[in-house]
């Protein structure tokens, strides 16, 4: 019975912090400095131009992190919003879109910032028009 218990706490407790999670802001691209100083001291073509984007063969023993690093950079992008970009673009390199699972020697495309924005702005919900003689069956609570 104890377990069922602690079982049933942990679901409750997974299922709210998926909600609050979610309905949290995330942010693609962060500026930690002025953006001037940032785009002059960087040489990370990502950065510099918002179009920028490419191609890149994946080597034996390389994870999508480390490819995230190399091209794009640590401190100025979201990783997660970057990984799932890139397994949009590019589901064919990737296990059932999984981004832990890439293959070898596959060539993935890189997506510039500007795509990545896009693509964001694509996922709104979209609104629900009903007719207005339609009845409802609304669901409140958790």
């Amino acid at each position: 019975m104890k377990n069922r218990i602690k079982f049933l706490l942990i679901i409750i407790c997974l299922q709210f912090i998926a909600k609050t999670v979610l309905s949290e802001p995330f942010v693609v691209l962060e500026y930690r400095n002025n953006t001037s100083e940032l785009q002059e001291k960087s040489n990370n073509p990502f950065l510099n131009n918002q179009n920028f984007s490419k191609k890149h063969k994946v080597k034996k023993n390389e994870t999508l992190s480390d490819i995230i690093f190399k091209n794009y950079g640590v401190k100025n992008f979201n990783i997660d919003i970057l990984s799932l970009s890139i397994v949009h673009y590019n589901k064919h390199a990737f296990v059932r879109k999984n981004p832990n699972f890439l293959y070898a020697g596959k060539t993935i495309y890189l997506p510039s910032v500007l795509e990545i924005k896009n693509l964001l702005i694509k996922a709104k919900p979209k609104k629900n028009v009903y007719p207005k003689d339609e009845k409802h069956i609304y669901f409140f609570g958790g």
